[in-house]
């Protein structure tokens, strides 16, 4: 396995079980892990689970507030090395209801989030 120790990490869309398997393998390699999702009672339970993580609620389809997002996880963390999108937007968890058009805004969204965080993460982890 590898070793993480020392090396912080956000990792967003933990509150889901996705999110929480990442966790999970990452605490196992030792990292120093933030976790971020829009439930904040999926991620209290994570805290209560895996006790050394820290945790913040963020919703990513806030882009405006992304950079504000990056600062203070990093600085809650000590520094930043990696960041792990697992986060996605949804309006409500039916995909199939979507029109074309609001399947094209939602993935407008996401690619421009991925850009964002690409981006900040570039700029503040170099």
């Amino acid at each position: 396995m590898t070793d993480l120790k020392k090396k912080n990490i956000i990792i967003t869309g933990a509150s889901g079980g996705i999110g929480n398997s990442i966790i999970e393998k990452f605490n196992e390699c030792g990292a120093n892990i933030l976790a971020s999702g829009t439930r904040i009672e999926k991620l209290e339970e994570l805290k209560n689970k895996f006790n050394n993580i820290k945790i913040l609620k963020f919703d990513i389809s806030q882009s405006e507030k992304i950079e504000e997002f990056i600062e203070n996880a990093s600085n809650e963390l000590g520094g930043l090395d990696c960041i792990v999108n697992n986060a996605g937007i949804t309006q409500d968890n039916y995909t199939r209801q979507f029109s074309y058009q609001d399947e094209s805004r939602r993935m407008e969204k996401c690619n421009k989030y991925k850009f964002n965080i690409n981006f900040f993460d570039e700029q503040i982890c170099n």
